[in-house]
Parts: structure tokens; sequence; C-alpha cells
């Protein structure tokens, strides 16, 4: 029992609180997202996974208000990029069109054993979104490269 505790404010120990700052957890938006579209990939989540609890009216209200935002948002982010705003929500867009489309074969539905097949109307609503998002990201992408030329070649 001859070892000794280091002091609390000893320069030999890393602060810990530095080593959290380095590395982040993950997020589906980076630092620089626009509000708008944090808020509206909310609602949208919101209206297509609370459909049942909410009912179709109100999750269709919830998708009504979010959906505009991430219309607007969306554009404005990736022409923002030519400004050298970084945080283009890639990885929300890639999430939402994957599980939208993921979903699909398990939300289909007959009202008749001989009647058609349907789909719940909230599959098509999230992968509508998640492709939105995606199709604007190529966009975001050259814009961000015009804007600082040192990043595309490091990329």
């Amino acid at each position: 029992m001859t070892d000794t505790v280091p002091a609390a404010g000893s320069a030999s120990e890393p602060d810990k609180k530095s080593d959290k700052e380095a590395k982040p957890g993950f997020t589906f938006t980076d630092p620089g997202c626009r509000t708008e579209i944090r808020v509206g990939a909310l609602l949208v989540l919101a209206a297509v996974f609370l459909w049942l609890w909410l009912g179709p009216e109100t999750s269709g209200r919830l998708y009504l208000v979010g959906a505009p935002l991430l219309l607007i948002g969306v554009p404005l982010q990736a022409f923002q990029a030519m400004r050298g705003r970084p945080g283009f929500p890639w990885k929300l867009g890639i999430a939402f069109a994957l599980l939208g489309g993921l979903m699909w074969p398990d939300l289909r539905y007959r009202e008749s054993v001989d009647g058609p097949i349907h789909v719940q109307p909230v599959v098509p609503l999230l992968l509508g979104a998640g492709l939105w998002i995606l199709a604007w990201w190529p966009i975001s992408r050259i814009a961000a490269r015009r804007a600082d030329p040192d990043a595309g070649a490091a990329a």
C-alpha cells in the first residue's frame, strides 16, 4: 500500500473534459445544420412513428407542419454551403430513405382477402422526406467544394 494517489489537478492525467470535446457522439445532423431542418425532421418522425397512437388526422397535421420546414430548409442549407456553412444533414436523409424503404413491405395490408394491397401512407411520407434531403446532397457537396477549394482536395 505504498502507491500514492495523484493530485486531482496534476498534469500527468489527461483532462477528461477535453476527451469528450474531441470525440463527439454520433448525431444525424452536424453542427451548422439549420434549425428548421432539425425541427421539421422531428415533426416528420413524430408523424410517422406516432401514427397509430395519434391517429391519421393528427399525424397528417404534424407532417403538414414538418414537411414545409424540410422543403424550405434543405435547399437553403445546400445554397448556404456556397458561403461555407457546414452541416448538411446527409445522414438524416440516408436514415429516412432507408427506413422508408425497409418499412414498405411491412406496412402493406388488404382490407379484404380478395382486395388489392394497400400501403399505409406513412411509408411514402418518410421515404419522400429522405429522398428530398438526398436530392440536395450533391448540390451541397459541389457548393461546399467551390466555397473551399482546400477542402475538396483533402476529401
